[in-house]
């Protein structure tokens, strides 16, 4: 019998781990909620990797209010223009085509009553009467290609909104736009 005790002790140490219940799939003490957000991870040597940040925000895609943008005539003289913000839209994406020029825009009060006419581009009507103007220094300046940004309060309130736009140097480049006209394009909606 005592030759056989090892064969046993082996054939024990074999088929154990065969006989063994699994590791549970869940730690002991984890919480087993799916609603529940973890709330910080730990490296091996108990000291916190990741801690996620409640104040960090979902970036949504940009989803367009209607199916075309407005587009309007920038020069290097200010103009001003009417065009009606979409209901519900928190932002705007814009972009610029030209590329010897960067576009500074936007929102005016009107001065006096308003009076606008017609222009060629659908949507977008160009004031005629005093407003807010825009200068070299002020608004948002948009270099070449598109951007998302939120948009600020109307300071016409309602949804017709005044644009005050021009087209301005490139930093560090030659600064005659005379004669130069970049058609603009806004395309309001929501997201960004």
């Amino acid at each position: 019998m005592a030759r056989f005790a090892p064969f046993v002790a082996l054939l024990l140490l074999l088929i154990a781990p065969a006989l063994a219940e699994p590791p549970p799939t869940v730690a002991p003490g984890a919480a087993q909620s799916v609603q529940l957000q973890p709330v910080a991870i730990y490296g091996a040597d108990g000291r916190v990797v990741s801690f996620p940040d409640p104040n960090r925000t979902m970036v949504m895609p940009f989803v367009r209010a209607t199916g075309s943008g407005f587009i309007f005539p920038a020069t290097s003289s200010p103009q001003q223009f009417l065009v009606t913000q979409p209901a519900g839209t928190t932002t705007y994406r814009a972009y610029n085509p030209c590329a010897a020029a960067d576009v500074r825009i936007t929102s005016v009060s009107a001065l006096e009553p308003l009076v606008a006419v017609a222009t060629e581009y659908p949507g977008v009507a160009r004031v005629t009467s005093r407003t807010g103007t825009i200068d070299r220094f002020s608004g948002t300046r948009f270099g070449r290609g598109a951007e998302t940004l939120g948009s600020a309060a109307n300071p016409m309130g309602g949804p017709n909104r005044i644009v005050s736009i021009m087209i301005v140097p490139i930093p560090g480049y030659p600064a005659d736009l005379s004669g130069m006209t970049c058609e603009f394009e806004l395309m309001y909606g929501s997201g960004g």
